[in-house]
């Protein structure tokens, strides 16, 4: 949807460990240049992928004027702290013109399937004990219209934008191992409950998901749904 041309520079905001980050760079001769908040996933990219320039800096406080043809953000947006100010920061690196992708999971209920997962897990009395401390993390907005508001005030003029209702059939191994990377990060973070949580919590937490995910699984598999944003905006 970017079409990113040969010789284009781009910033990968959020990197994590790199891996799209390279394949950017495989698809351009320009600069290529990701970023993260988190130490483990810069040290991680740069070790992997010693030959990208890789920088430990939150989506919030990027420094960068006009310097980038794009910039990129996978899978991050519902994390960041101050989304406004992350998405001004984006606008100050691009050049004029230049194009912003963004796709992250998007809305109240951006993971349908796996909120219900939850919900199941939760009759539990014990775990819904401890989960009654929990303190929801995501940055989210309610439907298409406030996304483009967040992005057009900050400086965009949107090229494109959809907001996907998207199904996947996923074995419940592989179900799991999404869970375990994405949404688990926020439900089961100790940084977002107000009480003490101790690893025998987590552990029965993700067993009890893992088991709901067994009891729904139909024929080995099971429908994985995700309300996904799609963005791009020009400079």
């Amino acid at each position: 949807m970017l079409e990113a041309r040969k010789d284009e520079s781009v910033l990968d905001v959020a990197c994590g460990p790199g891996h799209i980050t390279e394949w950017l760079a495989e698809q351009t001769g320009g600069r290529v240049v990701g970023t993260d908040i988190s130490k483990g996933m810069i040290e991680e990219a740069s070790s992997l992928y010693p030959d990208i320039e890789f920088r430990q800096v939150a989506a919030e406080d990027l420094d960068y004027h006009d310097e980038f043809d794009i910039v990129f953000c996978n899978s991050a947006l519902q994390w960041f702290a101050d989304a406004g100010k992350a998405m001004r920061a984006m606008f100050e690196a691009l050049k004029r013109p230049g194009r912003l992708g963004i796709a992250c999971p998007a809305t109240f209920e951006f993971a349908p399937w796996f909120g219900r997962m939850v919900l199941g897990a939760l009759q539990h009395p014990e775990l819904a004990e401890v989960f009654a401390h929990w303190k929801q993390p995501w940055f989210q907005l309610q439907d298409v219209d406030a996304y483009r508001a967040l992005f057009e005030e900050s400086g965009f003029e949107t090229s494109y934008i959809s907001l996907d209702h998207e199904i996947d059939d996923f074995t419940v191994d592989v179900a799991y191992g999404i869970w375990d990377t994405g949404a688990a990060q926020g439900f089961l973070c100790r940084d977002y409950y107000d009480a003490e949580v101790d690893d025998g919590y987590i552990d029965a937490f993700n067993g009890a998901v893992r088991e709901e995910m067994e009891k729904d699984a139909k024929d080995g598999l099971v429908q994985v749904t995700f309300n996904r944003l799609y963005y791009v905006g020009v400079k």
